[in-house]
């Protein structure tokens, strides 16, 4: 199993333990996205891990992993019934006792992630500190951050992970070897610049459907990836921007505000790095 993750995936498996998930990414050979997913040991089972992805792309993924499988002595069975993940973020976000939770590897600001049997899921509940959210709060949550949910907010075989700022939330490991849509990837990378990243726009109107272009004046600066909770995620060419010196767009009839996400160093202001 960890010969055959290692060579396909974007994340290196040797940073999987007990208490540490890796966030890691699957490619087309063109270097194209297709899902992203968190990997974490399995507590119950030596050997095994688990994988944690959206719900509505774990069939596929289990189909694309299964066809990348061959001869290979490895199985991917779903095991979602079996399992619920707990988010646990915010100012006083923190381990829960005596759960297998692990602080998020795309940026501590996010908080933690557990995954739980699905029997021990409310009794890590009532432990937590917190106070009770809904999966849309989490979602608004990750979108007021700029941190896109790949299976609303990227296009699959369609963007490159970099352009939707995978590679600074860590879902990039260029210097572990091999995976698939390495060479692609790499030479971005090397490049050192990216024309189109992703970014907060925060809504003043209607939400823009995904899709919408971003407009400032009558210049078309990107395009609306997804929304939530008052801000959109916008993907937008950095170059552009800097171009109409002004970070107020607008998208239909929602006027938006640009800003880059806090985790990331690039510019809205020239620098696309």
């Amino acid at each position: 199993m960890y010969e055959l993750l290692q060579r396909l995936v974007t994340g290196n498996l040797d940073q999987v333990t007990p208490g540490n998930g890796v966030y890691s990414l699957l490619l087309t050979p063109q270097g194209k996205f297709l899902f992203d997913f968190f990997m974490v040991s399995d507590p119950a089972n030596e050997g095994a891990m688990l994988i944690d992805c959206a719900k509505t792309r774990a069939a596929d993924l289990q189909k694309r992993l299964t066809m990348y499988k061959l001869r290979a002595d490895a199985a991917f069975d779903d095991v979602s019934a079996d399992f619920q993940v707990i988010a646990h973020w915010g100012a006083n976000a923190s381990l829960v006792d005596e759960a297998p939770c692990y602080l998020d590897p795309r940026d501590a600001r996010l908080g933690y992630r557990c995954v739980v049997p699905t029997s021990e899921a409310s009794a890590v509940l009532d432990k937590s500190d917190g106070t009770a959210a809904s999966a849309a709060d989490y979602r608004a949550f990750c979108v007021s951050m700029g941190v896109p949910d790949g299976s609303l907010d990227i296009g699959a075989d369609k963007d490159f992970p970099i352009e939707s700022n995978l590679d600074l939330l860590n879902g990039i490991d260029f210097h572990k070897g091999c995976f698939v849509g390495q060479e692609v990837a790499s030479r971005t990378h090397r490049k050192g610049k990216a024309r189109k990243r992703l970014v907060v726009a925060a809504l003043d109107g209607d939400t823009p459907e995904p899709g919408s272009d971003v407009l400032i004046g009558e210049a078309k600066v990107g395009r609306i990836a997804g929304s939530a909770g008052g801000n959109a995620l916008a993907l937008v060419f950095t170059d552009r921007v800097a171009k109409a010196q002004s970070v107020e767009a607008q998208a239909g009839d929602s006027k938006l505000t640009l800003s880059v996400p806090p985790y990331a160093s690039f510019s809205l202001e020239g620098d696309s790095a």
